[in-house]
């Protein structure tokens, strides 16, 4: 459901920076010492990356199933901050993550969680709408149904049935199901022909986040796919897409297409937790209406913010171009 991005993929990344970083030490030191030694070079370099392997990382796989989309894994492991936690992982990519503790089990985390641009979308949309109707493409661990109130509804759009199962089974999570309450539908298929079926003016936000193990699903980021977004929203309605990506800054064609869409855009790029991205996620959002009078709450906020994407071409169903994505990303 979402990217390899910024913290998703670091669960125990400072631990192993430590470990890789140690290793290199030693390895460069082995070289040299042994360098005219072959047979004890290969001996020590076997017993390193034994060790290595043997390190304990505070993590238990609950399962691992591949569906025609991927590798779905399933793990616990502690936090810091919220204690026990269970993930979803895609390949490479978080898809989401729960609580297990009962006082912190409905809380929404990493990307999704109040301080992030997600999360203060949500929120900001329900302070003046007393029913909100929602859609979500990718479901992920359904962090976003947790936010639901009664009389509020969300239509989760997912390709994966496997997502689907193991995101509503309430033996490994309950935001859809305990969590939630407003009512939760899931619709099946590729988002953009799925929602290109739907009328016009169906929601008050219509949140993209697709990404998965760091592919960029470009033909949901055209300015053809925009327009579909942007034709389902009511007319106050706000799009957000959730742009986080390990490489790549796609903020620009983006926001690019959405002015060749015809809507006004802003952006957000929320830090991390000091201590744990699962507590929250750092997290980079665009938000976008046809409507300015949509998004004059978020322009009063100074973490949202006006950005030119200049001459950037929009990304098209017949052109796309990851090369200034990437060297954006590298300039972060």
């Amino acid at each position: 459901m979402v990217r390899r991005s910024p913290g998703c993929h670091a669960l125990n990344g400072h631990l192993f920076g430590q470990v890789f970083i140690a290793s290199t030490a030693v390895c460069f030191m082995a070289a040299l010492l042994l360098r005219q030694r072959g047979l004890w070079f290969t001996v020590l370099m076997a017993a390193l990356s034994l060790g290595i392997a043997l390190i304990p990382t505070g993590r238990h796989e609950l399962s691992v199933q591949r569906s025609f989309f991927g590798v779905l894994k399933l793990t616990d492991t502690g936090d810091p901050v919220i204690g026990p936690v269970r993930l979803m992982f895609h390949g490479t990519t978080l898809h989401g993550a729960q609580a297990l503790s009962p006082e912190r089990r409905c809380q929404p985390l990493t990307y999704y969680a109040p301080q992030t641009g997600i999360g203060q979308t949500v929120i900001g949309l329900q302070a003046t709408h007393p029913k909100l109707r929602m859609g979500v493409v990718g479901l992920g661990v359904g962090s976003l149904a947790r936010y639901t109130r009664a009389g509020d509804e969300i239509d989760f759009f997912e390709i994966d049935p496997l997502v689907v199962r193991e995101a509503t089974d309430p033996r490994h999570f309950t935001y859809t199901t305990t969590c939630a309450r407003g009512a939760v539908r899931y619709v099946m298929g590729d988002a953009r022909l799925t929602l290109s079926r739907l009328p016009p003016q169906q929601f008050d936000l219509l949140v993209v986040d697709a990404f998965s193990s760091d592919t960029v699903p470009a033909h949901l980021l055209t300015v053809e796919a925009l327009r579909v977004y942007l034709a389902r929203l009511k007319p106050d309605g706000v799009l957000l897409l959730h742009l986080s990506n390990r490489h790549l800054d796609l903020r620009d064609p983006v926001m690019s297409g959405l002015r060749a869409a015809g809507a006004n855009s802003l952006t957000q790029h929320s830090r991390v937790h000091p201590v744990s991205f699962i507590a929250y996620a750092e997290t980079q959002t665009v938000i976008a209406s046809r409507s300015p009078a949509a998004l004059s709450r978020f322009a009063a906020d100074p973490r949202w913010v006006k950005r030119d994407p200049g001459p950037t071409r929009p990304w098209t169903d017949d052109y796309s171009n990851l090369i200034g994505p990437l060297l954006q990303g590298l300039r972060k």
